[in-house]
């Protein structure tokens, strides 16, 4: 089968179509493995609001699945990047299902609830869909757990790796107390189904506030147990991105560098050339040691996902000072078994964003009731867009609707920086 180019969606092929689905916070939803789970109303409201992502990474032969059909006609694309793949609604594909053409399905994330809500849309509206079968160990390989355990093998492989720590997992607060012994304050401490800094505590001591407590078994019985492990002086976050074919093989999609807000919660991706990227990171730790980290990887994730999961895989790592001030990588600190902001982040500056330029993509969310709308009224005035081409050169350039209703903007800014 013809391999497809870039524009038309770098991981797939031209001769399939597929239909996509922005399901954030899939990681509770495959704990809960319910088809009906509901997600947190903060959840909602951004799978609601930035629905259309998918739009940006998509090939022009796809769908994207929206709630609502009056948000497609408030997507502005811009005609340089035409054509887009498209938009439809829940209320179309009920009145028109049967006559639209087969399509794959393909969710941000699997899990139980999304594969469920598409098999519910396959009967009632007749959508000719092929909807992946879900594999009950995919909710272990979700799992910190499993990220803890590639983690070990990749020290095996990385010498230089070998004096990390890996996390404990407690499910008591005594042992929680316990695994304090293990490591210098300050610590984390995580639920095992969490990512993009949601589920975390960070402990300055080991005198826990009342708070603190209640928090800590809080999430140890929701979830069954939390991690603890070190607080690195953090340098630099960053991320591998993988795509697992289900067969066995394992490929390198590219380097994703991303910023986190005070206490770990996803802000932003840079926008650059891998080359740059890599030049980046090459300067804290050395190119040799980044190039053995993506081969470490790519020999652990074979391992354990490479027949029992088919998708993207999105390894968060860290750049760090030791107590010697002396630069060091942790290699594992999660695993996202998904599409992620870096796969995107690496998608938009490839086919949207001048050679010429870089930028920023962000995710901000804004608490108060039409603060997102102002402030996107602010960027759209102080950065107007400028193209080069079918290419952005600057600018501001939102990446969906932003209403006076909504709490969540998705954006790139861009700025010249080459000559």
């Amino acid at each position: 089968m013809e391999a497809a180019s870039n524009r038309d969606g770098f991981f797939f092929y031209k001769k399939m179509r597929y239909v996509h689905f922005f399901n954030p916070g899939h990681e509770m939803a495959v704990f809960k493995g319910h088809p009906s789970y509901t997600p947190p109303s903060n959840v909602h409201k951004m799978m609601k609001e930035l629905e259309l992502l998918p739009v940006w990474y998509a090939s022009p032969n796809d769908y994207v699945l929206v709630e609502e059909a009056e948000k497609i006609s408030k997507q502005s694309l811009p005609d340089a990047f035409r054509p887009f793949a498209k938009a439809v609604s829940v209320e179309e594909v009920l009145r028109n299902g049967a006559s639209l053409p087969p399509a794959t399905v393909n969710p941000w994330g699997e899990s139980p609830h999304s594969l469920h809500m598409f098999s519910k849309l396959k009967k009632i509206s007749g959508w000719d869909l092929q909807i992946p079968k879900w594999n009950p160990v995919c909710k272990t390989l979700c799992g910190r757990q499993t990220a803890s355990d590639c983690l070990k093998m990749m020290q095996e492989i990385l010498p230089e790796a070998k004096n990390l720590k890996p996390p404990l997992f407690c499910t008591t607060l005594e042992e929680i107390y316990t695994a304090f012994s293990s490591f210098q304050f300050p610590v984390l401490c995580k639920m095992p189904y969490s990512s993009s800094g949601r589920g975390l505590l960070w402990l300055e001591s080991e005198e826990l506030a009342v708070a603190e407590r209640n928090w800590i078994n809080g999430a140890i019985k929701r979830q069954g147990s939390l991690s603890v492990e070190p607080a690195l002086d953090k340098v630099s976050d960053f991320a591998m991105e993988f795509y697992s074919d289900g067969q066995g093989n394992v490929v390198f999609k590219g380097i994703s560098c991303f910023t986190t807000e005070g206490r770990g919660a996803y802000s932003g991706n840079r926008l650059d050339s891998q080359k740059a990227l890599r030049e980046e990171l090459s300067a804290f730790i050395g190119s040799d040691l980044l190039d053995r980290t993506e081969q470490s990887a790519i020999e652990v994730l074979k391992k354990i996902f490479g027949r029992q999961y088919t998708g993207f895989l999105g390894v968060d790592m860290l750049i760090y000072k030791d107590m010697d001030q002396n630069y060091q990588i942790h290699p594992c600190i999660e695993i996202n078994m998904r599409y992620t902001m870096g796969m995107l982040a690496i998608h938009l500056y490839e086919n949207y964003i001048s050679e010429r330029t870089t930028g920023y993509f962000a995710v901000t969310f804004h608490k108060k009731p039409g603060d997102a709308y102002r402030k996107h009224c602010e960027m759209m005035q102080k950065h107007p867009q400028l193209f080069e081409g079918n290419k952005l050169l600057s600018g501001y350039l939102p990446l969906c609707p932003v209403t006076e209703c909504n709490h969540y903007i998705a954006y790139i800014l861009a700025t010249v920086t080459y000559s």
